[in-house]
């Protein structure tokens, strides 16, 4: 039967074996997020590269339409029309005139004339005409 110390002997070799297999997977791992630290830099360089050629790129796209270009014959040679800005923050109130609609008439539910059909519960048995409640007599 082995000692105590030889059992562990034996497991710090074979922990040895286990950390010697792991180093180069570290090693690769190392690299990997070195060069995914340099595509994430470069990357942010070229869009700010390119972002810098929005505004001379819309001059000229506009002055190839006012020189005579349709946009569909400049998208057809690989000039694709320019971005537009987007539009950011609350859109503008319109200043109507005319006075606000009382709160049935903007009910978003339509009435049932507005939807080309009547209401099946407000029928009578028949399918005709809409039944009218009379008030209960005392």
């Amino acid at each position: 039967m082995p000692s105590t110390q030889e059992i562990i002997d034996r497991m710090h070799k074979l922990q040895e074996e286990r950390n010697s297999a792991f180093a180069p997977l570290a090693s690769v791992m190392s690299q990997r997020e070195d060069v995914e630290r340099e595509i994430a830099e470069l990357r942010k360089r070229l869009e700010q590269r390119l972002a810098e050629l929005d505004v001379p790129y819309k001059a000229a796209f506009n002055g190839a339409v006012a020189g005579g270009w349709s946009v569909a014959e400049l998208e057809a040679l690989g000039a694709p029309e320019p971005p537009r800005p987007v539009k950011r923050g609350r859109p503008k109130r319109s200043r109507s005139t005319t006075p606000k609609k009382d709160a049935e008439s903007t009910s978003p539910v339509a009435a049932p004339s507005e939807a080309g059909a009547e209401i099946p519960a407000q029928l009578d048995t028949e399918g005709g005409k809409p039944k009218v409640e009379e008030p209960a007599s005392l």
